[in-house]
């Protein structure tokens, strides 16, 4: 395809026409990536998919590439993330792959891009759904460029994803009780990256890597947020990340997380059922195998 040179596009306004219906892609369709994932942002190497809502009705898109514009305000939701381009190209596509507008969107070649979508009416209906898209190349170091979260999209097995880096000597105790605990805490894979600092438990899920058929690698999510690493018991935050669930999440302490993923593992009970023997506080803390 041909690859413009293009520094700045700013303002553009104007409904997309669709080719196939469904959601957005920032991508290099040429790449071979096939872009997809869970809540409003998902990202890998070469690629964003934007969930683009269920409004039935052709999506108004403004872009911006080049410096940082600074966020705006009046959106329904605001949501950044960083992609790393290692081919120099980034389109707007849809749910097909095909581009939507050919203009590169990569205009610092090679290299990470911080991605800001702010979008409203996604589900409204009879309301066109609106999104601006902002594209701002991140820092060129000369070394060559890594995806900020490619351990998550890679692991498989129960996960513990740090999202907290404000209390290291916490997170060193629970990695001490992790690796001195329960024999069914051997399973757990941990992710320690602060690319993930601050990240809710739906942009967690969204960042693991499923299959044709949207299935998970990781079906159990376990998450040392700020909250699990404030007390001594290490209350994680527990998700099911099975397709089309809706059990709510709840907090388990460490000593009990070994439990529950030996009998999660062998399907002895379900995700709800902890999630109703909670204490008040809204903890689990009973240990039995």
């Amino acid at each position: 395809m041909h690859r413009s040179n293009w520094p700045l596009l700013d303002g553009r306004t104007r409904p997309l026409k669709m080719k196939e219906w469904g959601d957005l892609a920032l991508m290099d369709p040429d790449a071979g990536k096939q872009p997809r994932g869970r809540g409003f942002l998902a990202a890998g190497k070469d690629w964003l998919h934007i969930d683009a809502g269920s409004a039935l009705e052709n999506p108004i898109v403004t872009l911006y590439a080049g410096d940082d514009p600074g966020a705006e305000g009046g959106w329904d939701e605001v949501e950044e993330v960083t992609v790393i381009s290692t081919t120099g190209f980034l389109a707007l596509c849809d749910s097909g792959y095909e581009p939507l507008r050919k203009e590169n969107l990569a205009t610092a070649g090679v290299g990470p891009y911080l991605i800001r979508v702010h979008a409203s009416d996604r589900s409204s209906e009879g309301k066109k759904p609106r999104f601006l898209i902002q594209v701002i190349p991140g820092e060129r170091t000369g070394a060559a460029p890594e995806p900020p979260s490619s351990t998550i999209e890679e692991s498989a097995g129960p996960l513990l994803v740090r999202t907290s880096f404000h209390q290291p000597d916490e997170w060193a105790r629970l990695l001490q009780a992790l690796e001195g605990g329960s024999e069914h805490l051997e399973s757990i894979t941990v992710i320690d990256n602060r690319a993930h600092a601050g990240f809710t438990a739906e942009q967690i899920q969204a960042r693991i890597r499923r299959d044709d058929e949207d299935w998970p690698d990781s079906t159990l999510v376990l998450i040392a947020d700020e909250g699990a690493l404030a007390s001594a018991e290490f209350p994680l935050l527990a998700l099911n990340n099975l397709p089309d669930n809706n059990d709510d999440p709840f907090r388990i302490t460490l000593a009990a997380a070994g439990s529950f993923l030996v009998n999660m593992e062998l399907a002895n009970t379900s995700f709800g059922d902890w999630g109703c023997g909670v204490d008040a506080d809204g903890v689990y803390r009973k240990e039995h195998h």
